[in-house]
């Protein structure tokens, strides 16, 4: 009996039998749980016209760019450097968790959430989102402002600002503010 004839047959049934239907790779490894892409240990520099604009620190972050609504997972948090044109650092934000959804252009920050800039205020939560078309700050968890002269308020239920602090709205506020001049630059 003579054999060799039968295996570039089973080579030729098995290669058929492979394909990449994407429809079966998808029930297999879901896009919106599965990331396309994880990276450890990232620095990120964004520079526009080569003045740098935002310098951001993670230990982990996962894009699911494939996925329904794509998005940047910080899992092991975030550190975030905003700079002025004229190269000085304007704001810094700090969390343990961020996420960022490409389609809304919504930033959330969860965890130990601290926003500070330049000016030497500082707010902090559990929970904010930062809305970049908008440039609003937001959030409706506990949150505390604290002023360059040291005047802190708190908002039991959230806040709402304007990333720059230019506008800031305290929702549910308490607290006792000592206006100086250096407050009112």
């Amino acid at each position: 009996m003579k054999s060799s004839g039968i295996y570039p047959l089973l080579f030729v049934l098995w290669l058929v039998s492979c394909s990449n239907d994407m429809q079966v790779i998808h029930k297999i490894v879901d896009p919106d749980e599965e990331p396309d892409l994880t990276a450890f240990n990232i620095e990120m520099m964004y520079s526009d016209s080569a003045v740098l604009q935002m310098r951001m620190k993670t230990p982990v972050i996962k894009q699911f760019t494939s996925a329904k609504e794509p998005k940047d997972s910080f899992p092991e948090g975030i550190h975030v450097w905003m700079y002025e044109k004229t190269g000085e650092l304007k704001a810094e934000i700090t969390a343990n968790w961020a996420l960022h959804d490409h389609s809304s252009k919504i930033w959330e920050a969860r965890s130990n959430v601290v926003i500070s800039n330049s000016k030497g205020e500082k707010l902090e939560s559990e929970q904010m989102f930062w809305n970049q078309e908008k440039g609003t700050v937001y959030s409706d968890k506990f949150t505390k402002y604290t002023s360059p002269t040291g005047n802190v308020a708190t908002g039991r239920n959230g806040m709402f600002a304007r990333q720059d602090f230019s506008e800031l709205k305290l929702i549910s506020g308490y607290g006792t503010m000592i206006f100086t001049e250096q407050d009112e630059k």
